[in-house]
């Protein structure tokens, strides 16, 4: 059911995740620490496993992708790269949570973060060479390709083995806090 908690939550998940994705790379960079895709999909993972735990909904990890993605056009020169990559990962993790994570297990959680994190980025980059042709990962070739896929998606992968359980744990932790208060719902309010 959408209630007003619910669309706030996935409101302000996507919104954290967005605004990580403005100034990451700036931030890593000053501070001199590389790898910034693979600390924001790990980032991006975490948020949306908590906002899965918190509402365990078909669709709403793609809504919080497309939130953050909507962030990258406030961003200095929005990249349609960046926008594919974030986007991607909601989709791919909702497709996976939607799938495996409805059952309250650990390891499956950790399934979701995982085949999310390598699903996400071999679709990005068959995109980029495939239907978008960016000379960039044309002329990159299978050794970027790889370093992107594996590599990262190792990096992204073992971070999620204990992000998303974690996530999971905590979003369900809050929604039960959440639905002991007796706040009230515009959205299922009977207004007459």
């Amino acid at each position: 059911m959408i209630t007003t908690k619910n669309a706030l939550v996935i409101l302000v998940l996507g919104s954290v995740w967005g605004v990580a994705e403005i100034f990451a790379k700036d931030l890593f960079g000053s501070l001199g620490i590389g790898g910034t895709t693979v600390w924001l999909a790990a980032w991006a993972i975490v948020l949306l496993s908590i906002g899965r735990g918190l509402w365990n909904m078909i669709g709403s990890s793609t809504l919080m992708g497309l939130i953050a993605a909507a962030f990258k056009f406030i961003g200095p020169s929005p990249n349609h790269c960046h926008l594919l990559g974030i986007a991607t990962l909601g989709l791919f993790f909702d497709l996976f949570a939607s799938s495996l994570g409805r059952q309250p297990q650990w390891w499956r959680h950790a399934l979701v973060g995982v085949l999310t994190a390598f699903s996400a980025r071999a679709f990005f980059v068959w995109y980029s060479v495939s239907i978008a042709q960016s000379e960039r990962w044309i002329e990159g070739g299978s050794q970027m390709a790889f370093d992107h896929i594996v590599r990262g998606g190792a990096m992204v992968g073992v971070a999620a083995l204990l992000l998303a359980p974690l996530g999971f744990r905590i979003g369900k932790k809050v929604a039960g806090m959440l639905s002991e208060s007796p706040a009230h719902d515009l959205l299922t309010a009977d207004h007459r």
